[in-house]
């Protein structure tokens, strides 16, 4: 029963930064900052707290407090798991796969049976930096993307950039690519088959994914563009881009030519 004028306990410094985490894995980041920080006012020094405060700066793409906070984690417990495992993914976002290795190594050291680590490491055997993308395609050029698109990217079967537009395109792609790396490898240890639609959030949008062994399409979005709307938006995109690809306009046959008769597509 609840009685008027009686006053909630006040939640203790776990309980804040439980919530906290609850609603960081609900995309509700600005919320979970305030609450990690008036935890932290409480506890300066509570690893708990920096460490979300890390994930925080993580997912909103500020490199530099994230790695000092990750660094102000591992000065105090140099095996813990997520501080390392953080590192790790600021290293594979700045492309260095050496430093990456290391702190995974060095994690599974500590806790051989982390699965999120051994994702890691194994998307690390096959993963490749995309090449610089080529002028874009022509054929993809014709695609009509949504009035709200912020971006398209196409990769190939390699992972590099087929075409794109607008925006850093490259920047993108190795991000797409990365995602998609660790998404297949965290699939292949669970056997449940191939990556084939996806959502990646970066920033202010939302990379809507679609992809098979030859071809990757992700579209940029605002986050908040419904679920359902984006996969069909990206899912027409996808075919398209197949279609043009696929079936390009060729010379006419000689004869045809020949005769003056009106040149038909060849595929």
């Amino acid at each position: 029963m609840w009685w008027p004028g009686r006053r909630r306990r006040p939640r203790t410094v776990a309980e804040l930064f439980a919530l906290a985490d609850r609603l960081r894995r609900d995309g509700r980041s600005a919320d979970a900052a305030r609450l990690v920080t008036a935890g932290l006012e409480r506890q300066p020094n509570n690893l708990t707290g920096h460490l979300l405060a890390a994930y925080l700066h993580l997912a909103a793409r500020t490199i530099g407090p994230a790695r000092r906070e990750f660094r102000w984690v591992l000065a105090r417990d140099p095996a813990h798991p997520r501080a390392l495992l953080g590192l790790a993914r600021l290293a594979l976002e700045e492309n260095d796969l050496d430093a990456c290795r290391d702190s995974l190594t060095r994690a599974l050291r500590f806790y051989p049976n982390f699965p999120e680590a051994e994702a890691l490491l194994g998307a690390l055997a096959t993963h490749r930096p995309s090449p610089a993308p080529p002028p874009p395609s022509p054929p993809l050029e014709r695609l009509r993307l949504p009035s709200l698109a912020r971006a398209l990217i196409v990769l190939g079967a390699d992972g590099g950039v087929i075409a794109g537009r607008p925006g850093d395109v490259k920047g993108d792609g190795d991000r797409i690519a990365r995602a998609l790396s660790l998404a297949a490898a965290a699939l292949r240890r669970a056997g449940v088959g191939a990556v084939r639609r996806g959502i990646v959030e970066d920033g202010e949008e939302t990379f809507f994914v679609r992809c098979d062994a030859e071809l990757t399409v992700a579209l940029a979005l605002p986050r908040t563009t419904h679920i359902t709307q984006g996969l069909l938006e990206v899912n027409r995109l996808w075919a398209a881009a197949r279609h043009e690809l696929t079936v390009r306009p060729g010379p006419p046959p000689v004869e045809d030519a020949e005769a003056g008769d009106r040149p038909r597509r060849v595929s």
